[in-house]
């Protein structure tokens, strides 16, 4: 028996038998190539997704760095998202037009002017890795908020939008502020006509405001003098250098004090008088005859300011501090 099952297992398979059996080990065969290059493939996006995110990481670090270079550290996302915000708007800021020619002030028939200036980040901020997130695009300037969405992972942006008569970015200078603001008045307040003008500046503590007021008082002295002396030429109504004096007072105001900045600091107090008008009482003011006289006195006014060390600033104004310039 064993003799003749060994013979039986030894007999060629049919044809049909053969032909099955070859079929079976090419699926076997097919299966394992596929398998193979499935694995290749797979082998071969895992190392592109490798080459990618070392690239990527390259490329975030480089950006990193430029941002730095530029002053704007802080979250790469989010500079890429305000610098695509600003490169799709950047077409949307219009020219300043100062309005040198109407006769109120400059400003036609509106009464106020209300601009806005951005300044560039300072070094406490920059130390902070804070960034850049506001942008200027007379007459708009836009808050672009840092959003995470409700997966804390994905970043985006929640722009806001505010218009004004002007709107200065950071590289906007101090003259062209004035130019568009307090030019148009000293013309108009030279004009013999007994009006009365105001420039202020407002924001919260670092934002800048003593710089601005500083560089425009400055300009004012100059074109205050010059308007003076053209004024004798014109034959008109206006103040001229011949009928006219310039005088300063400056006070502050701190803690409910009122201190006058350019007479030994001395308590003044404000009342009203019988036609109802508020009036400081005992300040005294100080003749300026040319340019020079004049910015000695703000700057002996702005030396006499109450200062005080503040999170955002090392040297902050701590009080209000108003430069009246009279004509008389």
């Amino acid at each position: 028996r064993h003799h003749q099952a060994k013979n039986e297992r030894s007999l060629p398979l049919s044809p049909q038998a053969l032909t099955e059996s070859l079929v079976t080990m090419g699926r076997k065969s097919m299966m394992m190539d596929q398998t193979r290059l499935r694995m290749e493939k797979m082998e071969a996006e895992r190392t592109e997704r490798r080459l990618r995110m070392k690239q990527a990481r390259s490329d975030r670090a480089n950006e990193e760095a430029a941002n730095v270079a530029r002053g704007n550290p802080g979250d790469v996302d989010f500079i890429g998202l305000v610098r695509e915000w600003r490169e799709e708007h950047a077409g949307l800021a219009m020219p300043h037009n100062n309005g040198s020619s109407s006769a109120n002030g400059g400003f036609g028939e509106d009464k106020i002017c209300v601009c806005v200036r951005k300044r560039p980040l300072n070094d406490k901020e920059r130390r902070k890795k804070e960034h850049d997130a506001v942008t200027c695009l007379h007459p708009t300037a836009t808050v672009h908020s840092a959003k995470l969405r409700v997966d804390g992972i994905s970043k985006y942006l929640d722009h806001n939008s505010f218009r004004f008569d002007h709107a200065f970015d950071e590289e906007s200078t101090t003259e062209d502020v004035y130019q568009c603001t307090a030019k148009p008045l000293v013309k108009y307040v030279c004009g013999g006509k007994g009006v009365k003008a105001t420039v202020f500046c407002y924001g919260q503590t670092g934002s800048g405001k003593t710089h601005t007021m500083s560089g425009i008082q400055q300009m004012v002295a100059d074109d205050i003098f010059n308007t003076l002396s053209d004024n004798v030429y014109d034959g008109g109504n206006g103040c001229s250098l011949d009928n006219t004096t310039c005088s300063i007072a400056i006070f502050e105001i701190y803690g409910g004090r009122i201190q006058d900045l350019l007479n030994n600091r001395n308590r003044l107090k404000v009342l009203e008088d019988g036609k109802g008008e508020v009036v400081v009482s005992g300040l005294e003011e100080f003749s300026a005859n040319d340019p020079t006289e004049f910015l000695a006195l703000v700057e002996k006014g702005h030396n006499n300011r109450t200062t005080h060390a503040t999170e955002a600033n090392d040297v902050s104004s701590r009080s209000h501090a108003i430069c009246q310039i009279l004509f008389r």
